[in-house]
């Protein structure tokens, strides 16, 4: 959290001048900063996580808190995933010790789901993700502090994006729908810890509805996932939610335009443009222009689709 993380140096000169009690006291602080819980806050980069994550790590070898550290163990594999580093992730992962708690055994299981699939490894990673799930499903209640570590919802959604991966795409909609209806059950407070899963999968949604070829149920949700996407946080992770609003406007444009709505194709199509245009919204300009043109051409305004995909051939080139 913020106040932690300003009020960081207070616990690491504790740690230094009485390590039995002040290390502790630090080990907890960094696991605080690792995993922020405040709705809207901005996220610290995956470099800064792994920094303290490492450091936990470092400080709770130093005490005889068995559960500090496998939870420091735990979220240096997460912060090793969120780094990209999809092998070492997994390999973190898994060595934690097995006395770690249920809900810290959950979690794990979703990071080394998320870290095979970075892998290219989806169909292993579907087993995975599914126990991450049954063991979600276990908890009889989860700790105050490991509510920021993951859930169930974060755990379905997962699941239902690989089994999209492999394509399972009707059982990934009936995980993605059993997500949704989840997420909107719960309380303000409660969506708080997994505010970033509800518009990834209603996003996600459209696209596997889109797939296969659902485009009015994909538009019946396009309306909301669109919502979701709006908000403080387009502020605190626009790296995940600028390519996500854009990916969406592409799967809605084609929804649109396969169930005759050439107004609406247009418009989600240029809005599409707009978002990736938008720094952090890069890796989807060229899905976008693609649309962009096609609706420009089935519209028949040959100069401008034209002119959209000298443009593509152009990002494409570079």
């Amino acid at each position: 959290m913020g106040l932690v993380r300003i009020l960081l140096p207070l616990p690491r000169v504790a740690a230094k001048w009485a390590p039995e009690k002040g290390g502790p006291l630090l080990g907890a602080a960094l696991s605080s900063c690792v995993t922020p819980s405040w709705a809207g806050l901005r996220s610290p980069s995956p470099a800064r996580r792994l920094a303290w994550a490492e450091e936990a790590v470092a400080v709770y070898r130093a005490t005889a808190d068995a559960d500090g550290l496998s939870r420091a163990l735990a979220l240096r594999a997460h912060a090793l995933l969120l780094s990209g580093r999809h092998e070492e992730a997994g390999t973190a992962a898994a060595a934690v010790p097995d006395q770690a708690s249920p809900a810290l055994t959950a979690f794990l299981g979703d990071v080394r789901a998320q870290a095979l699939a970075g892998l290219g490894r989806a169909e292993e990673a579907v087993s995975v993700a599914h126990a991450s799930v049954r063991a979600y499903r276990g908890l009889s209640a989860v700790d105050r502090r490991d509510r920021a570590l993951g859930s169930l919802p974060g755990a379905l959604r997962t699941y239902g994006m690989l089994l999209a991966a492999v394509g399972r795409s009707e059982e990934s909609v009936a995980v993605y729908e059993e997500c949704a209806a989840l997420l909107a059950a719960m309380s303000l407070r409660e969506l708080a810890h997994v505010e970033l899963v509800r518009p990834q999968v209603l996003a996600e949604l459209v696209a596997v509805l889109r797939a296969l070829g659902r485009y009015t149920d994909a538009l019946g949700v396009g309306p909301e996932a669109r919502e979701a996407l709006r908000g403080p946080l387009a502020w605190a992770v626009p790296e995940i939610v600028l390519p996500l609003r854009a990916r969406l406007l592409i799967d809605l444009a084609r929804c649109h335009s396969a169930t005759g709505d050439p107004a609406e194709t247009r418009a989600c199509a240029m809005a599409a443009v707009v978002e990736a245009r938008k720094p952090h919204g890069a890796d989807a300009l060229p899905a976008a222009l693609d649309c962009l043109a096609d609706v420009l051409g089935q519209l028949g305004q040959t100069d401008k689709e034209l002119s959209t995909r000298r443009e593509l051939a152009a990002l494409r080139e570079a």
